[in-house]
């Protein structure tokens, strides 16, 4: 993956409607082919779409994994075009290469889509502007979208998102050169940085809620991973011949590590694939695997957990100072203090053992 520096024009080159077509667009690191839209809905961009009842579809493309991101992200393009909230449909998306990246790690959803969804919603919101004042014959210019509707300042007179719809997916492509995108002041923001529950809480509650685990296709294969023990490792050799013994068990394969540091990439192993689960684990314990440690075979747990406890001991660089912690500390009728420690067993199970002292 390449990461690039998106601009604004980069972004608006791609996004726009054309006669009821998704173009293709840039953003997210990748370039995307133009896929067709249903002709009821104005769907400018592949984020979000809206039907003649003023129904605002919006697609979430990252998964919902206790974060929020499947309600947060669409609130940012919701906020932006001035959809009612009560109005608006969030889907899952779909694994499509039209959506760019969609892992969901590393605290990067916000960080790296709030601008883009941001601009999403404001380009859909100034066509449905343009719509509304096409069929009042007005200046652009004197049309806000407000709360699900586009007004006329001068008259009062109010159009639906529904009723736009239409108007607005034949409007031709605006070009990103010469389309000044106008961007909510943040006073006015009604649902960033505003508690909004999330939108599948009842399914997730209820025990209605689709998981990755929850996933079956037609022809679907099961993978279980037998890793190297010692990060930066790899397989010098494998027997697989037990493995492949096991009824359900199908292929044997090697995965191909990447090179320390190897970030959020996979670190290789040897993958057993079968038909159903059952039968990939038991392959996987069938495993015979002679294992090259690598460089960090020499590596001390305890030794290293020794390390970071004296560096935490070391006195660290100030970056803001305010008020006197030695002071209060020091002044104070009853101190209690803790350390923490956190490690992830080979199964991934968290454990956390603080050691108390009063």
């Amino acid at each position: 993956m390449t990461i690039e520096n998106l601009s604004r024009r980069e972004i608006l080159r791609g996004m726009g409607l054309g006669s009821r077509l998704v173009l293709g667009f840039h953003v997210g690191f990748r370039s995307f082919p133009a896929s067709a839209a249903p002709a009821t809905r104005f769907a400018p961009n592949v984020y979000v779409s809206i039907d003649e009842t003023g129904i605002v579809t919006i697609v979430a493309h990252r998964s919902e994994m206790g974060t929020g991101i499947k309600t947060g992200l669409p609130m940012v393009l919701a906020d932006e075009l001035e959809a009612d909230w009560n109005r608006v449909k969030v889907v899952q998306a779909d694994g499509d290469v039209k959506y760019g990246d969609q892992n969901t790690d590393g605290s990067r959803s916000m960080r790296q889509f709030y601008q883009p969804l941001r601009e999403a919603g404001a380009v859909a919101r100034q066509m449905l502007e343009e719509a509304a004042a096409r069929v009042w014959k007005v200046d652009p210019a004197s049309c806000h979208a407000q709360n699900h509707a586009v007004m006329h300042e001068p008259t009062g007179r109010r159009l639906g998102f529904g009723d736009l719809a239409k108007v607005a997916a034949d409007l031709p492509l605006p070009s990103a050169d010469h389309m000044q995108l106008r961007f909510k002041p943040a006073s006015t923001r009604r649902y960033v940085g505003k508690p909004v529950p999330i939108v599948d809480l009842a399914d997730i509650v209820r025990g209605r809620a689709t998981y990755g685990i929850d996933m079956v296709v037609p022809g679907m294969k099961y993978a279980s991973i037998e890793r190297c023990p010692v990060y930066g490792g790899r397989a010098k050799s494998f027997d697989a011949k037990e493995a492949l013994a096991v009824p359900g068990v199908e292929q044997v394969i090697e995965l191909e590590a990447t090179p320390i540091p190897s970030g959020f990439n996979p670190l290789g192993g040897i993958a057993v694939i079968a038909s159903n689960t059952w039968a990939a684990q038991q392959g996987r314990e069938k495993l015979k695997i002679d294992w090259d440690l690598g460089p960090n075979a020499g590596y001390d747990t305890t030794a290293y957990r020794g390390e970071l406890e004296a560096t935490a001991k070391r006195p660290g660089r100030l970056v803001r100072g305010q008020g006197d912690v030695a002071d209060a500390l020091h002044s104070a009728a009853h101190r209690v203090s803790a350390d923490y420690s956190c490690r992830i067993t080979r199964m991934p199970r968290w454990r956390c053992r603080p050691r108390s002292r009063m």
